[in-house]
């Protein structure tokens, strides 16, 4: 009879302290919903990875072009900096004045 009782202890106890570890896993500050944090982090870090390379590319892609096309570059200036040909003229026009 002793021995079962013994047992019956030890068993219980090993219950108990595989529950212990068990939650500690669980709701610990380094367990399963850290984890799962972490993941979620990770995923949206190699999505932003994604994002900065593909903008990386894009403004390759702008520097070549630059680099390379006359024409755009004269009509990014023209755009942008409101540029013209020295022999080009620039007419203002003013806007009707509200009665």
């Amino acid at each position: 009879m002793r021995w079962r009782s013994a047992d019956a202890a030890l068993t219980i106890g090993l219950m108990v302290a595989i529950a212990g570890v068990a939650a500690s896993l669980v709701v610990g500050s380094e367990g399963v919903t850290r984890f799962l944090a972490l993941r979620a982090e990770r995923q949206e870090l190699g999505a932003a990875a994604v994002r900065r390379l593909q903008e990386n590319a894009a403004l390759r892609a702008e520097i070549t072009r630059l680099r390379s096309d006359p024409r755009y570059l004269e009509a990014l200036a023209r755009k942008q900096l409101g540029l013209v040909r020295s022999d080009e003229f620039v007419y203002r026009f003013r806007a009707p004045d509200e009665p």
